[in-house]
Order: C-alpha cells, then sequence, then structure tokens
C-alpha cells in the first residue's frame, strides 16, 4: 500500500473515530464501544504500517496523532436521546389504529392465518420495543422507526384483510 493512502486511511480512521465517539453510529446490532475498538484497532494497524514503510523514524504529521483510548464494549453515544426516540416511537405506535387492530385481530387467528400474514412478527415490534426499554438495551432502542413500524402495521392488517376477503369469497366467515 502507498504511503498517502496509508496516512489518508488512518487520518480518516481517526476522523470516523471521533464522529462514532460523540454522534454514535447506526449499527444494528453493535455497540458503538464496539465499533468504536474496532476503529481503534484500524488506527493501531495503520500505524504499524506506517512504521514499516518508514524505517528512519521520519514518520509523517498524522501519525502522532493520539490513538483514541480503548472505550467500554458497552458504551453508546448520545444515549439520552437513544431512550427519548425509542419512547416516542412507542408512544406513537401504541396509538396507531393499525396496531390496535392487529392486536384485537391476532387472538382470532389460527396459526395457519398467523404464519401467513406475520401477525405476531409485526406485533413483536411494539413488545420488543416494550423489553427494550425495560431492559435498557440501547442497541435495540437505536433501531426504533415509528414510520416503518407503522407502515408494517397497515400493511399487515391489509394482508389479513385481503386473506378474510379471499376466504369469504369461498364461503367462510369475515373477521370485519
Amino acid at each position: 500500500m502507498a504511503k498517502r493512502s496509508i496516512e489518508d486511511n488512518l487520518q480518516e480512521s481517526l476522523n470516523h473515530w471521533q464522529y462514532l465517539y460523540h454522534f454514535g453510529g447506526h449499527d444494528p446490532f453493535w455497540s458503538d464501544g464496539c465499533n468504536l475498538n474496532l476503529v481503534r484497532n484500524h488506527i493501531s494497524r495503520y500505524k504499524e504500517q506506517i512504521k514499516e514503510l518508514y524505517p528512519n523514524g521520519d514518520y509523517p504529521e498524522v501519525y502522532y496523532q493520539d490513538t483514541p483510548p480503548e472505550v467500554s464494549n458497552d458504551y453508546m453515544a448520545r444515549t439520552e436521546e437513544i431512550k427519548e426516540n425509542a419512547e416516542n416511537v412507542l408512544a406513537a405506535c401504541k396509538k396507531d389504529p393499525n396496531y390496535n387492530e392487529l392486536l384485537f385481530t391476532v387472538l382470532k387467528l389460527n396459526a395457519k392465518i398467523q404464519e401467513q400474514t406475520s401477525i405476531n412478527n409485526v406485533i413483536w415490534y411494539v413488545k420488543g420495543l416494550e423489553k427494550a426499554i425495560l431492559q435498557n438495551d440501547l442497541i435495540h432502542m437505536r433501531r426504533a422507526n415509528a414510520e416503518s413500524y407503522i407502515s408494517a402495521f397497515e400493511n399487515c392488517i391489509k394482508r389479513v384483510k385481503n386473506l378474510y376477503q379471499h376466504e369469504e369469497q369461498q364461503g367462510q366467515l369475515s373477521l370485519f
């Protein structure tokens, strides 16, 4: 790898670490702390590569920037913002008429229809978010998105209604 490229990669990684530390990331499964430590490892590796490329010790300026500290793997940036957003998403979901209709409807559906419509998975968005809030699971809470959840409720109730319209045409009763 060329000297300039390694220097650029090192600077980019240093900048990325700072950004992640202050603003957090969007990784749906890993904490900011895990990602920060991964970036820190990249920084250390780039510094090792610079040592190999500059055997006389005349390192570029970027080399002398401090290597960021290792952080707790549990570290999350903007925790209060994540918690507040999760609470707002939960409240919006619980007010959604399609979500409430799904809660009422799921009790009347047989297992086959529940599976065909994915109704339990869609309802779990809210149940899972409630659990994440209770357990302070910031990674799960960070994934919460009212718009996508509410869209899923709407699509699911449409699937349920379409399925029942189809069965109604075959002589079965409708729930609605």
